[in-house]
């Protein structure tokens, strides 16, 4: 993306933002007349309320990283359906392979909005030094960083390449590069916190809902469990990282977005009205054998779609209403990850633990209520086994959390065109204004 795009959406962000409930947009920077960028690089409430805007590029809206990160991730494996064939880039996106266009407006938003949310939480992070008070730094340092993370962090999910820098006809790297950075730069918050505690006064000008000491520490593990097969080998290193940051994770803290009628949840919104998406069926879109028979017995089945009749299954959960909060990460997401790691390093009775943890749980021991109220494991106690419930408990557990795509790569589900397929691509293409206006745009995936 060609940098002089990015400032001036950057400055008209600035100039106008209309921020969440409960934060409020400084006259210098409403007016054009008195504010501008370079008052971002040199005033610490200007960058707090960059900051503060990082929530709302992030969440806001059809367009929002959040949209695309959810229903892409459902729509990846078969979890999702077009209800309104109408709802064309949504529907190219359901069909995947070939169907997918370049001028595809949910590929393009889902790109564009996360390369222009990584230059806001750069300009906070590249500017941290005029913060002089060490607590507003570091909140700064540590809303910056976890929205860097999440913008980055699907990108690397999605795409094959991803350009590290702003700048005219700017190079691309492998996504393991992406990876490293995101995850530097969230050590390098997570060690600020640990020392430092963010001020009242920042807490005071950004959205509530965010546990920034829990999230980084959640994002970490994310990473590094993606981290450790990005390269197709299992790095035993990065995996123990992920489950050292997995277990520091709080289970009894929530970390979510929170949304009202004036700025409303972006997938309740739109599924709610039941006319663009929903669920496929009862399997939440499980496929060879591991969809829970019948569906009843698994509780998260109901905790995530409702049975209106026998074709249509509206989402609840997260996606309920508009103003549905959404979690930034779910405690189970953590056990599973200690369990996907000890299985990789051949831990058997740690990642069988740490398995049965999730698989046993009852709705009121999980803090956002999700119970499974399965019986423990007692399959084989095999590397493949295990993976593959571990795999399965994912898919029920976290379901349309954008991470399905990557989840079937890593644990090696069937690709598409291949016998059972359970993904319909493996990267998505580079939209069309990123290839017209960069000639450095790598060739896109076959699929």
């Amino acid at each position: 993306m060609k940098m002089h795009h990015i400032k001036r959406i950057v400055a008209v962000f600035l100039l106008g933002c209309t921020l969440l409930p409960g934060t409020s947009c400084n006259k210098e920077y409403i007016n054009p007349s008195e504010g501008s960028v370079p008052s971002v690089e040199t005033s610490p409430d200007a960058l707090m309320t960059l900051c503060a805007g990082l929530q709302r590029r992030y969440s806001i809206g059809r367009q929002s990283p959040l949209y695309c990160y959810a229903v892409g991730g459902g729509y990846s494996v078969y979890a999702l359906y077009t209800i309104n064939i109408g709802n064309t880039s949504e529907k190219e996106v359901e069909t995947g392979k070939g169907a997918i266009t370049l001028s595809n407006s949910f590929i393009t938003q889902m790109w564009t909005q996360c390369l222009l949310l990584r230059t806001e939480s750069e300009t906070v992070l590249n500017n941290l030094a005029i913060a002089t008070d060490p607590a507003d730094r570091t909140g700064l340092k540590a809303y910056a960083s976890i929205f860097y993370a999440l913008s980055m962090g699907m990108l690397v999910q999605y795409y094959e390449q991803i350009p590290l820098a702003n700048a005219n006809h700017a190079t691309f790297s492998p996504r393991a590069e992406a990876l490293k950075k995101v995850i530097q730069v969230l050590e390098s918050a997570d060690a600020e916190l640990a020392t430092t505690a963010i001020s009242a006064k920042f807490l005071g000008k950004v959205p509530k809902g965010i546990d920034a000491k829990n999230t980084i520490k959640a994002l970490l593990a994310r990473f590094y469990n993606i981290q450790s097969m990005i390269t197709g080998t299992y790095n035993t290193a990065d995996g123990t990282k992920a489950i050292t940051y997995a277990q520091a994770v709080d289970a009894t803290k929530k970390s979510e977005f929170l949304f009202s009628t004036v700025t409303p949840n972006p997938v309740g919104e739109l599924a709610f009205t039941q006319n663009v998406f929903g669920a496929i069926d009862s399997t939440l879109g499980l496929r060879n054998g591991l969809a829970p028979v019948p569906a009843a017995t698994d509780p998260r089945v109901g905790y995530y779609i409702s049975f209106k009749s026998g074709t249509t299954y509206p989402l609840k959960a997260f996606a309920e209403t508009n103003i549905s909060s959404y979690p930034v990460y779910l405690p189970g997401e953590m056990q599973l990850i200690i369990a996907e790691n000890y299985a990789r390093q051949s831990q058997f009775p740690n990642a069988i633990v740490a398995l049965n943890a999730v698989r046993t749980k009852k709705a009121v021991d999980d803090i956002y209520g999700i119970g499974a109220n399965q019986s423990p494991y007692a399959g084989a106690v095999t590397q493949a086994a295990i993976m593959t419930d571990i795999y399965k408990q994912r898919r029920l557990e976290m379901f349309i959390s954008g991470q399905e795509l990557e989840d079937s790569r890593r644990f090696g589900r069937p690709g598409p065109n291949q016998p059972g397929e359970e993904r319909n691509r493996n990267f998505y293409p580079y939209p069309l204004n990123e290839r017209d206006n960069n000639p450095n745009t790598p060739a896109d995936p076959a699929i």
